[in-house]
């Protein structure tokens, strides 16, 4: 799939969630990402956000930066000993 291609669909991915509160939309651009795209175009759409990203909304730049920085886990909440 060519990069015109990703950033057309990557913006509307955007578009779509730009209503969304930020974190909200953040978290759904990165799920469909994960979800729906295969690993050939998240491989090609890493390489473009490593050559600058021309043309992406900013909104999904950040959401793929953060994609791409891995799993922002929750620390574990401390388990509460039996009385």
């Amino acid at each position: 799939m060519d990069v015109a291609t990703l950033v057309r669909m990557a913006n509307q991915i955007a578009a779509f969630f730009a209503a969304y509160p930020k974190s909200e939309a953040l978290d759904g651009i990165s799920s469909h990402i994960h979800n729906l795209w295969d690993p050939r175009m998240r491989n090609a759409l890493k390489a473009h956000l490593d050559a600058g990203g021309e043309g992406l909304s900013p909104l999904f730049i950040e959401a793929a930066k953060q994609y791409y920085a891995g799993p922002r886990g929750k620390a574990a909440a401390p388990v509460a000993k039996a009385s």
